[in-house]
């Protein structure tokens, strides 16, 4: 699959936003002055004053993206050595913090998978669990053990089968409550609650959560409306670190709301540990200076348009380019490797061909990012396999990957 070109106009329609920014320049300035106005100069709210928000303004600082596993050969066990490399990898690109990703692993693999990581990481970057709909009594095993690994947050998902807003509250709240660690809501609509809120989201419940201490942030997913992230930001500005995936809605609301944070996301496909764009872009934002971040958001705009491009047909309904994001990050450095046959359909989880490699490649160029000069074959096998002489030969299968 290539990375698709973005339609004339819907290309016109993102320009259009922030070509807005360039007329109102002298207005988004005021509007940032006023913003610095609501802040301590770093960029943090002045209610945040608990512990644990303060935590994460101050340690929540740049990006924040996930590692996808590594595995042996003939696809029965992790590669760790890879898995270390990944790790390095998202250090080296100066990212704040990291989530295991365990697709298509079982559940001791997983939880190898995220010793692992929490092994390399340890001291030198934070790291994210994820917590799925559910209640404590079935989470709480595996809360302890994201403690007991030192990991810092956890991604909180709500449950769109409840009946309403309380229920949701009720819910979450029973697992936050009973948990040291910082919590990130999960802003992904679900139609099944547009009865309860437009946005698809609950907005009444998330606001509640928002007033407990160890709820830090939320994160706002890519294909989100304008309107909804407005209405997002309205709610939680105040309370929560808002970590936005989308850059050009990041821009828009950096007028009005503190902006220090992305995650989580396949932040290492946009950038390199040389030209770690991303990353200056939310400094940038940090502290105050929204100008210099609007000219740096343009000189690499095509990457980040075709990243979301190629995530956006996944995205709709309910997949991810896994395989495509894992060679992004191959390009400047990662490990590679392929995943465990994830068994589902090439609409949810699109296939690595020729012309999707070429087209990643591409994408980097355009903006005069260097990528490694290793043959494809090394991506397949992962290159700490690459280095020991492991060879396409001696996989018995290529899963999601067209050679």
């Amino acid at each position: 699959m290539s990375i698709p070109s973005t339609p004339n106009h819907l290309r016109l329609t993102r320009r259009q936003v922030l070509g807005a920014g360039a007329v109102l320049g002298g207005a988004l300035l005021a509007s940032s002055r006023m913003a610095n106005a609501q802040t301590n100069g770093e960029g943090q709210v002045s209610s945040r004053q608990t512990k644990d928000k303060q935590w994460a303004v101050d340690a929540l600082r740049g990006g924040e993206s996930f590692l996808m596993p590594s595995l042996l050969p003939d696809f029965s066990g992790l590669d760790e050595a890879g898995i270390r490399r990944d790790v390095q990898h998202s250090i080296a690109h100066g990212l704040c913090s990291i989530m295991p990703l365990p697709l298509g692993l079982n559940g001791e693999q997983a939880q190898q998978m995220t010793r692992v990581v929490a092994d390399a990481a340890r001291g030198k970057i934070n790291t994210v669990g994820v917590i799925l709909p559910g209640t404590w009594e079935q989470h709480r095993e595996s809360i302890r053990s994201m403690e007991a690994l030192g990991m810092s947050h956890a991604l909180i998902y709500f449950d769109s089968a409840l009946p309403d807003q309380d229920a949701i509250y009720q819910k979450m709240r029973a697992i936050i409550d009973n948990t040291s660690l910082g919590i990130v809501l999960y802003a992904k609509p679900k139609s099944a609650i547009k009865h309860l809120d437009p946005t698809g989201l609950p907005l009444a419940a998330f606001d509640r959560l928002a007033d407990i201490d160890n709820v830090v942030g939320v994160k706002f997913t890519q294909t989100l409306r304008p309107a909804t992230a407005y209405a997002l930001a309205e709610t939680l500005g105040d309370r929560l670190l808002l970590a936005v995936v989308d850059l050009e809605i990041m821009l828009v609301l950096a007028a009005k709301y503190p902006m220090q944070w992305s995650g989580q996301w396949g932040i290492e496909s946009l950038q390199s540990p040389d030209q770690p764009w991303v990353g200056e872009f939310l400094s940038l934002l940090r502290t105050g200076q929204q100008r210099q971040a609007y000219e740096l958001y343009w000189q690499y705009e095509s990457i980040a348009s075709a990243f979301y491009q190629l995530q956006k047909p996944s995205l709709s309904i309910g997949g991810h380019p896994w395989l495509h994001i894992k060679y992004m990050k191959w390009l400047t450095g990662g490990n590679g490797g392929l995943l465990p046959d994830l068994k589902t359909s090439p609409e949810l989880v699109p296939h690595l061909d020729q012309r999707g490699r070429d087209q990643c490649r591409a994408a980097f160029e355009q903006v005069g990012i260097n990528t490694n000069s290793l043959p494809d074959e090394a991506f397949v096998v992962g290159t700490s396999a690459w280095e020991q002489g492991v060879r396409v030969s001696d996989l018995p299968a290529l899963p999601q990957y067209v050679a």
